[in-house]
């Protein structure tokens, strides 16, 4: 045994020359089918399986890393505004005469405090398919039309 082997040995965890792991360079990761159009000349790849074979073409598009963070930040967000409307319920007072007025005040507090996390969720699954901007957009325009005014401008005028 050479030096180098001896050298190679000690990089090396037991069983990672097997071809089976998935780290070594043996191994092979199955290929996954293109997304976008074909080549211009209508040739089709070897590699490419056909779009009657059931491919994956049905997928959803790839949605970008920057789109991710930025959906992750607008999940925080909602986040926040499901705690600042808790907060705005927790405060306030009801002024109900009647057990009728005392059930519409209750349904309208549990709809402010829902209102984030089913917008949020709405959004997820109604925009499911489609281009992720325009996912994104729908987030943006509900982070915008859900924020708890009552919070922002102080519980005390909620009254």
């Amino acid at each position: 045994m050479s030096a180098d082997d001896e050298d190679d040995e000690a990089l090396t965890w037991a069983g990672g020359r097997d071809p089976s792991h998935y780290e070594t360079p043996e191994a092979k990761a199955p290929k996954l089918p293109r997304r976008g159009k074909r080549a211009e000349s209508g040739a089709q790849d070897a590699s490419e399986p056909d779009a009657a074979d059931g491919d994956g073409s049905d997928l959803p598009p790839v949605t970008s890393s920057a789109v991710l963070v930025s959906m992750g930040i607008l999940g925080g967000i909602y986040l926040l505004y499901t705690v600042g409307w808790i907060i705005t319920v927790q405060h306030a007072g009801s002024l109900a005469a009647t057990p009728l007025e005392h059930v519409a005040v209750t349904l309208k507090e549990f709809l402010a405090i829902a209102a984030p996390a089913l917008w949020f969720a709405a959004t997820l699954f109604l925009t499911r398919g489609r281009r992720p901007l325009i996912r994104l957009v729908w987030l943006v325009i509900g982070a915008l039309a859900l924020i708890p005014w009552p919070f922002v401008f102080g519980i005390a005028n909620v009254r």
